[in-house]
């Protein structure tokens, strides 16, 4: 029944039903005429309700929640419309008022339900879906998708038996279900989205609407595959558990609550000599001599769960008594129940043999102890000690009494352990640092000096152990002590030992350093003269002083070749002394082999031609990424195959191998058909100074140098050399280094490149013809710097084409191009009118100069090329020599100021000669020299002061410096160098030369 009410406009009540009262505990005469409102937790809702019933003429299902007088609440859903007078006007509203709380109720456990179940579907461990009677899926849970690989959306709509490997079978399975309304066990193999085969249990029912009409089947899928194994793991866990029982030495059984026998083990059949089917069903206590004793037992166990040590004598069949240790529990089911009592009974028959043995054994080591007791106390070696906490004595053996002078009776229970320290060590705290790292870890050790009766004082070895009572709590110390006097002494010998041999070594390093500056030294005093000897020689050979006979022209020519053999063998030495000093520079770079082994047989080439020798170079198309110094590289190939060459007759044969070794590493070959080595001579190859046999030195000359240096040079970068040879066969000499080099060059110590400047507009033009990209780069970052204006053409056709559009100063030209030969090159450009007689300098590897004739060649440079011999020759072939420019040249030495004196002037230019800085600075102040040419050891100033005082002034300021010397500079010699001079140049076969080159390129420059 509802709650009525009438409410007038003025939203007062007018009238109520008993119903109203009951809802609102009020009576019926205090709600007439109050307002509505005030009987509701939300008044103004209640107000608004009335207020939208009179501005529409209804309301329906307007929830609000009524209050009654004693506190109660209750949802109700009011119902209301409005009422008319007999004038037609509306009068009020009349409200019906339904308590709906049980249908909220209601509605919110459905709610629940409906979660509560999905949530139920989705947490199952199993694929759950529902199939409508056509066989199509109609809803999945989400362990259905995993299973599957496919989404709910996939899946929803989808026919069943498309999931199954055995469609028909899936069909049948769903028929059977629909037929019988229930379906378990049913296998089926589900075919997953990835292709994979999973072995699925079904178990379905059918599901009915409201009406009871059957509406689909609601089925479970369950993965079956660890299910199976988890069968065949509990059959193989019961295999090995009954295995476990039946192989157990004890008697084993269980009994039910009363005491009757459920199981037994083979051991307990043995032991009371009946079988399983026997002892099965019948009292426990019957086996036993004593049963009320074993009928105890039980009951013991059942009280309090666990039994052990308890002892029976189980009676045999056959009368024979075993006396047993019963260790028994209780065991339950999975519900929790009591089911019985676990029991296993061992024969301690042996166990009290054993105990017997034990307590023998005890009464034996009781004697060893004492034993031993009298053995430590009879020990003269060591000191063994016991005290108190305090150090009071406790024990004193036999060694304490010999090592410290005191007997037992003087110390024991009378003396203290303090009278054994030094004072000194007592008084620095050293005693009780020992005694409080004992007491903290349980043991110390460490060396003190000790004192004896008489007062002698010894140095001893003291080991400090703890001693605890049977609680573990500290009571003691035991203090064992030797006497390493002797020891120490010993020790003291091999200090001194160690001191001598230190000393040792650091005179050998020392005469290493002696030497190293011996072999500086000598290069300097080994040079200066050679310089003379070989710059006077090329003089005098090439007639520059006069003419010469054709007797004497080869006189002079035998006097070059052995002072270039004498300087050749100065410079190998120096090169082994850097080797061994580990001060030899390693540059590591990625290499072409092929271009490295053809300039090193470029240069070898007309001594290959002129005995008709052959030579291949093979390089494994499989070996690529060998990172190494280039210029150590040719090094070691030059003097292999210059040996190859030198040792094989006219048209013999010289291969050259690059080949992998590993893969870390490859293998350098040079094989010749050469006069081979004996294997006795085998172990002098690669050694100092030597030749194998005097016959061969004097056929074969050389220094002896060059294998020793190439093996020090491979060692240096973690590789090895060696040979194999056949006498009047032949040899193959090897190198094996790493492919990566890994060897640290010298720390660099020049300023890092500035962008190349732009050349300026009066800046010699330059037409650079160059295929390799490497070389054309280095001409043109050589060239710019120097303020030349470079241009580059790569081939023939495009220097041709260069050629057409402009006019150049000086032209540099490859031999070897791509497209065409260089003297085709050549040709074509002096063909045109712009280029008839523009400077053409060759740069190529081709060392053959002759083979230009008929060509205008300024100069013939062949790779690799100096920087300072391409600036020298550019700048002779951009511009003309200065006549009469002042040169100054400070030397020391006179034969080498004679020298550079006789190449200036024939060169055109005015030497200013000085024997010592000081002059030269006077000179260089006075005549204002264009350039300077310096030596830089000289007796009093050297030449980097001098350098350092010439910068300062004004005009030294600008003037380029040639440092020409036989110094052996170092790396940071260098560096200071590069700061105030323009170049360095080493005195020795050649330097003139290549002096007079650098002259050219500064001169050029300041002309410029």
């Amino acid at each position: 029944m509802d709650a009525l009410v009438t409410v007038d406009p003025d939203l007062a009540i007018t009238d109520v039903n008993e119903q109203m009262v009951k809802l609102t505990g009020v009576p019926r005469d205090e709600l007439v005429g109050s307002f509505f409102k005030e009987y509701f937790t939300e008044p103004d809702r209640a107000a608004a309700g009335v207020r939208q019933t009179l501005a529409e003429g209804s309301v329906t299902n307007y929830e609000l929640v009524l209050k009654s007088r004693t506190g109660k609440r209750t949802v109700v859903s009011f119902n209301a419309g409005t009422f008319k007078d007999t004038s037609g006007r509306i009068a009020g509203i009349l409200a019906a008022a339904r308590d709906i709380t049980a249908q909220k109720r209601l509605e919110e456990e459905l709610r629940e339900q409906q979660n509560y179940n999905r949530s139920l579907i989705e947490s199952s461990v199993d694929a759950l879906l529902t199939v409508d009677p056509d066989g199509v899926i109609t809803d999945v849970n989400e362990q259905t998708a995993k299973l599957t690989g496919y989404n709910r959306k996939q899946l929803v709509g989808s026919p069943f038996v498309d999931y199954f490997t055995e469609p028909d079978r899936a069909q049948a399975g769903v028929r059977t279900t629909f037929e019988e309304s229930v379906v378990t066990n049913y296998e089926l193999v589900v075919r997953t989205k990835a292709g994979r085969k999973v072995v699925v249990s079904f178990n379905a029912a059918v599901f009915r609407d409201t009406a009871g009409r059957v509406a689909g089947i609601l089925a479970a899928a369950r993965e079956i595959t660890q299910q199976k194994d988890v069968e065949q793991a509990l059959r193989e866990q019961q295999t090995y558990t009954r295995g476990l029982i039946e192989s157990n030495i004890d008697a084993l059984m269980t009994t039910d609550p009363l005491g009757v026998i459920t199981d037994v083990n083979l051991q307990m059949c043995a032991v009371t000599g009946r079988s399983r089917d026997e002892l099965v069903g019948t009292p426990f206590k019957d086996y036993f001599t004593d049963p009320q004793r074993a009928e105890d037992g039980i009951r013991r166990v059942l009280a309090e769960d666990r039994v052990t040590n308890y002892e029976l004598t189980i009676c045999g069949k056959d009368g024979k008594d075993t006396v047993v240790s019963y260790n028994a529990t209780t065991f339950r089911g999975s519900d929790g129940r009591l089911r019985g009592v676990f029991a296993a009974a061992r024969d301690i028959t042996e166990q009290k043999r054993l105990e017997e043995q034990i307590r023998q054994q005890n009464r034996e080591l009781t004697e060893t102890t004492a034993f031993m007791n009298n053995v430590l106390e009879s020990s003269t070696e060591y000191s063994i000690i016991a005290k108190d906490l305090d150090g009071k004595v406790l024990a004193w053996n036999e060694g304490a009494r010999r090592n410290y002078g005191y007997t037992a009776e003087e110390m024991v229970g009378k003396q203290n352990s303090r009278i054994l320290h030094t004072p000194e060590d007592i008084d620095s705290g050293r005693v009780a640092d020992l005694l409080e790292t004992a007491l903290g870890t349980g043991k110390a050790e460490g060396v003190f000096e000790r004192v004896r009766k008489n007062g002698q004082r010894f140095t001893a070895s003291v080991a400090v152990s703890l001693r605890r009572d049977a609680s573990g709590a500290p009571i003691g110390y035991v203090l064992i002590s030797k006497d390493i006097t002797e020891q120490k002494q010993l020790e003291e010998q091999l200090r001194r030992k160690n001191e001598e041999l230190e000393e040792q070594n650091r005179r050998v390093q020392e005469a290493n350093r002696l030497k190293s500056e011996f072999l500086a030294n000598m290069s300097h005093e080994l040079r200066t003269p050679l310089n003379g000897i070989i710059g006077f020689a090329e003089l005098m050979h090439d007639g520059k002083v006069g003419p010469v006979s054709p007797e004497h022209k080869e006189y002079l020519g035998d006097i070059l070749t052995s002072a270039r053999h004498l300087l050749q063998l100065i410079n190998d030495v120096l090169d082994l002394s850097k080797v061994e000093s580990g001060k030899m520079e390693f540059r590591p770079e990625p290499l072409d082999l092929a271009k490295t082994a053809g300039e090193v047989r470029d240069i070898l080439r007309t001594l290959a031609a002129k005995k008709r020798i052959q030579i291949e170079t093979v390089i494994d198309p499989t070996l690529a990424g060998v990172v190494a110094d280039p210029a150590k590289l040719k090094q070691v190939l030059y003097n292999y195959l210059s040996n190859a060459l030198k040792f094989t007759p006219e048209e013999g044969r010289v291969s050259v191998r690059f080949s992998p070794a590993g893969r870390d590493a490859f293998r350098l070959e040079v094989e010749d058909t050469g006069i081979g080595i004996r294997p006795e001579d085998l172990g002098r190859l690669f050694v100092e100074f030597q030749q194998l046999d005097a016959s061969t030195a004097k056929k074969y000359p050389g220094t002896g140098l060059g294998l020793a240096l190439t093996r020090r040079i491979v060692e240096a970068q973690g590789g090895r050399v060696g040979v194999d040879s056949t006498p009047g066969q032949g040899s193959v000499f090897f190198a094996m280094l790493p492919l990566v080099s890994h060897v640290q060059e010298m720390p660099a110590t020049e300023p890092q490149s500035a962008p190349l400047p732009s050349a300026p507009p009066e800046a010699p033009s330059v037409l650079v013809i160059e295929d390799d990209p490497k070389d054309r780069a280095w001409l043109r970052d050589t060239l710019v710097p120097a303020g030349y204006d470079v241009y580059l053409a790569a081939t023939g056709a495009e220097a041709l084409q260069r050629c057409r559009e402009r006019s150049f100063d000086v032209i540099t030209l490859d031999i070897l191009l791509p497209d065409t030969h260089g003297w085709d090159v050549l040709r074509a450009i002096r063909g045109l009118a712009l280029h008839q007689h523009t400077p053409v300098v060759v740069v190529s590897v081709v060392a053959d100069k002759n083979a230009g004739l008929g060509f205008t060649i300024q100069d013939f440079l062949v790779k690799p090329v100096n920087a300072d011999a391409l600036l020298a020759a550019v700048g002779r072939a951009a511009s003309p020599g200065a006549e009469g420019s002042p040169i100054l040249v400070v030397d020391d030495d006179p034969n080498a100021l004679k020298l550079a004196a006789q190449a200036l002037t024939a060169a055109g230019y005015r030497p200013l000669t000085e024997r010592d800085a000081e002059s030269g600075l006077r000179i260089a102040a006075k005549e204002h020299p264009t350039l300077v040419i310096l030596d830089l050891l000289m007796p009093g100033m050297d030449g980097f002061e001098f350098l350092r005082r010439f910068r300062r002034t004004k005009q030294g300021r600008h003037t380029p410096v040639i440092v020409w010397t036989v110094k052996d500079l170092t790396a940071e010699e260098r560096a200071r160098l590069q700061a105030s001079a323009q170049a360095v140049v080493l005195k020795g076969a050649g330097s003139s030369a290549e002096l007079l080159a650098d002259i050219e390129t500064h001169m050029a420059s300041r002309r410029r």
